[in-house]
């Protein structure tokens, strides 16, 4: 009786809030009911389950013990170089005497759209130019947006400016000041209903990152529609790097802004065709990542960044500082295809330039520029050198698969896993490439345990 009310209840989640156990963990699920179960005073599971049903604080209640709120300000670095650029180049020559409407889901505790919100505002915009919707499911993450006060674990990049432009310090937290925060409305709701924040206007920008990871496919397609509906022709779409497109009814072309994933919604009149390098092209159940001669690399961010410098790259970061991630220090297990060689000469490798950074900088720019061969061939000489590089075989994963090989991607991304176990952008590829092939087996464990990580 326990594993058919289990499963009773899994299915009840997936069915409101799109979360699949495959994808969560049923041993996670079950965790958190038994201490729902216990919190309540509950005498059985079936009696638990009926209470979840037809109760709304309930069902939040168990929602809140299963998320993860894992976010912080600027996470990742291109969406919103592209966004600065976007409003600079596009929206005020143009579109100077309009509002600028954009939506953040989920908002989790506010880290994003707040961040959206500076970057508008360095973008040359002021305050009554913009409004920005915020929605997640969880209250209490609402709660915490609204308050608008982070601890140091909110502010994980390198340079600080906007910390020192937008925050107080009190103790050893940081307040928001109120010209972000009256910029941002924060609102409860659901991604996979059909209701789903009716009645509002449709937005020039939404903001929809790593969550669709999270969701089996029927609710992502409902997430999609919803997301598709509450965008304006012409609009920006932005996912999480690890996710796919599942465009059901309109077309989306990718921009031209490596690591950006952002897509504008094409005009409905189109018929569901865009163009893409001159090409008819219908995005629909696609990897982000595409298999055609596409910009890879990260741009240069020395004096185009709107707030950081390059060193605040996520693998760049870990290279400049051992100590941000000890797994980086500490090899655990050799790859079997490395060149034969000690733990010693490995350490050293580790610890030593061999290379100079900018050669790896340059196998990039010539991805970022179509030259997907001679990428490879500056990649491989890279790590011929440098063989204990996770940034070397992550690049080098990523150039394969933008060529088709898929195989050999995997290969590189597994590499990268070997030096560095814990490895947040490898682990997310490996998952895409492992969906992508039909093994949902795989891709669920490695989602758990990228949801490990977050946890721990």
């Amino acid at each position: 009786m326990t594993a058919i009310i289990q499963s009773q209840i899994e299915s009840l989640l997936k069915d409101r809030i799109g979360w699949s156990a495959s994808i969560l963990g049923s041993k996670e699920i079950g965790r958190a009911v038994e201490q729902r179960v216990t919190a309540g005073d509950f005498p059985n599971l079936q009696t638990y389950l009926q209470q979840l049903q037809i109760s709304t604080e309930e069902l939040e209640a168990l929602i809140e013990l299963l998320i993860v709120p894992e976010t912080w300000f600027f996470r990742d670095w291109e969406p919103f170089i592209f966004l600065e650029r976007y409003v600079k180049s596009e929206w005020l020559p143009t579109q100077s005497h309009r509002i600028l409407r954009v939506l953040s889901v989920p908002c989790s505790s506010g880290e994003e759209p707040y961040s959206i919100a500076m970057s508008l505002l360095k973008a040359g915009l002021t305050p009554n130019q913009f409004q920005i919707d915020a929605v997640d499911i969880s209250n209490c993450s609402l709660d915490r947006a609204r308050k608008a006060v982070y601890t140091p674990n909110s502010f994980r990049v390198n340079n600080l400016e906007f910390q020192q432009l937008y925050f107080t310090k009190l103790g050893n937290k940081y307040q928001l000041c109120d010209l972000v925060k009256n910029t941002v409305n924060f609102m409860h709701g659901n991604l996979v209903d059909p209701n789903f924040i009716t009645g509002k206007n449709p937005y020039n920008v939404i903001w929809c990152r790593n969550v669709l990871i999270y969701f089996d496919d029927a609710a992502r397609e409902k997430s999609i529609r919803n997301l598709n509906g509450l965008l304006k022709d012409q609009g920006l779409l932005f996912l999480g790097h690890a996710e796919k497109m599942q465009m059901l009814e309109s077309t989306f072309v990718s921009v031209q802004h490596p690591f950006a994933f952002a897509y504008r919604k094409q005009d409905n009149h189109n018929g569901g065709l865009g163009l893409i390098n001159g090409e008819k092209l219908l995005i629909k159940n696609q990897p982000l990542i595409s298999t055609g001669e596409v910009s890879l690399s990260r741009l240069d961010r020395q004096n185009k960044s709107p707030l950081f410098s390059r060193k605040d790259s996520p693998t760049i970061a870990r290279q400049n500082n051992p100590t941000a991630n000890r797994e980086t220090t500490q090899l655990k297990t050799i790859p079997l295809s490395v060149p034969a060689t000690s733990t010693s000469k490995i350490a050293n490798a580790q610890n030593s330039s061999q290379l100079p950074a900018t050669d790896l900088d340059t196998a990039r720019k010539l991805a970022d520029g179509g030259q997907l061969s001679a990428a490879t061939t500056m990649c491989e000489n890279y790590l011929k050198q440098n063989f204990t590089s996770v940034a070397g075989y992550i690049l080098m994963g990523e150039i394969h698969q933008a060529k088709g090989l898929d195989v050999q991607a995997e290969q590189s991304f597994q590499k990268a896993i070997y030096l560095e176990p814990n490895n947040y952008d490898a682990l997310l590829h490996l998952t895409l490439l492992a969906e992508n092939r039909g093994d949902t087996a795989r891709a669920a464990l490695l989602r758990q345990r990228i949801q490990r990580l977050q946890k721990s």
